[in-house]
């Protein structure tokens, strides 16, 4: 079992903002991962809810400590509001505060957890910063609340978002750059899949290898996919062959034949996924957006419909230099072509040279690589936890 993991924000979904939403996949990707995770807010429909913790809750005694004057009941409320946090903290391990001790919005709550900070480990996970953001035009903290928010707090581990973040922190607090720790915002790769196949995707981990092949076609051998599989053996990376492969009801040798593919695949080394077998695929476009590249090995075909769909999509193509296929060529720029004759070996490394000088190919590996949650989680966001 993980740590007891503790998120505090103003508030939680279904209240849409950046914030939020980062909240909410941080708190499911930790609990897939053995952690315990709660979320604390003021709003919306949090785990634990503390109405004190809304940025709308203390409005009025926020507009009054703006205008230079402390309420007298503020102490009071930072007690009572502490009082809270720390029962919603009963056995955590850690605390993630999201953007309470950088903004303004909820001075009695940014004070109590101050004070709560000194008893539970706790991290301060910075988005934004009244006091450099110019539209909010603070007066000078003084002794008021709003030191809190403009002065360093001993004993708190900082994280930003952005290293252009991490300098504003580090000049605003006076404290050393190797103190903070930098952990992006990030993305889910999977997320245009409709529900059935993205679950089937993010199980077969499909995004993790590099390059993906694709090759929508129902598993007859006019496709060729021998050929298809040895160039796949010859790739640079961690390549991976997927078809579309759904049931041909019209050939009786679509179950011999599959055997056939997955045993060459086998003896090559590729990691062949016949997707049909995991998820029924309603809409073909959607298998598009899993592939890195279009790859049609046919011998023989009517149109070449792939190809067209293929481009649509942005999806760069090696296509076999059959008379269909070239016969649509001057609409392509970005696709290449083989002869079947080639070597498995040259096509390969032609693939390869192609890939690597296709911009938008090399963009989209860069953000799957260094963007997606997982990555994210598993390179920056355990480890911290762990360390703190």
């Amino acid at each position: 079992m993980g740590k007891i993991v503790s998120i505090l924000h103003y508030s939680a979904l279904p209240v849409i903002g950046g914030v939020e939403l980062t909240v909410d996949i941080h708190a499911r990707l930790l609990k897939e991962k053995n952690f315990q995770v709660n979320i604390i807010a003021g709003d919306g429909k949090p785990d634990k809810f503390i109405p004190e913790l809304s940025s709308s809750y203390y409005k009025e005694m926020n507009k009054k400590i703006l205008r230079g004057v402390t309420p007298k009941e503020f102490s009071k409320e930072v007690r009572k509001v502490k009082k809270k946090i720390l029962k919603a903290l009963k056995d955590s391990d850690v605390l993630i505060v999201h953007n309470l001790f950088t903004m303004h919005f909820n001075l009695v709550a940014t004070t109590a957890l101050i004070e709560v900070s000194k008893e539970i480990k706790t991290i301060g996970w910075v988005h934004d910063l009244s006091y450099l953001d110019s539209t909010y035009n603070l007066p000078s903290p003084g002794n008021s609340p709003l030191k809190f928010i403009a002065n360093f707090t001993p004993g708190i581990k900082w994280v930003t978002i952005t290293n252009y973040r991490k300098n504003l922190l580090s000049d605003f607090f006076n404290i050393k750059k190797k103190n903070i720790e930098v952990i992006h915002n990030g993305i889910d790769p999977y997320v245009i899949l409709p529900p059935d196949m993205k679950k089937a995707a993010e199980k077969l981990k499909i995004l993790d290898h590099y390059p993906v092949a694709i090759f929508p076609s129902r598993v007859t051998r006019r496709k060729n996919f021998e050929l298809a599989i040895d160039i796949a053996s010859k790739l640079k990376g961690d390549p991976l062959l997927l078809l579309s492969a759904p049931p041909d009801p019209h050939n009786p040798a679509f179950v011999s034949y599959k055997k056939e593919l997955k045993l060459r695949a086998k003896k090559k080394g590729v990691r062949l996924i016949l997707f049909s077998e995991y998820c029924t695929i309603k809409d073909i476009e959607t298998f598009y957006f899993l592939g890195d590249f279009l790859l049609i090995t046919s011998k023989m075909e009517g149109f070449g419909l792939p190809a067209i769909e293929a481009s649509l999509f942005r999806l760069p193509a090696a296509l076999s230099n059959i008379p269909p296929l070239k016969e649509i060529e001057k609409y392509f720029k970005s696709h290449i072509f083989f002869d079947l004759t080639e070597k498995p070996k040259e096509i390969a490394k032609n693939i390869d040279v192609f890939l690597k000088n296709n911009n938008t190919v090399q963009d989209r590996r860069m953000i799957i690589d260094n963007f997606s949650w997982d990555t994210i989680l598993e390179k920056k966001l355990i480890p911290l936890l762990r360390s703190t």
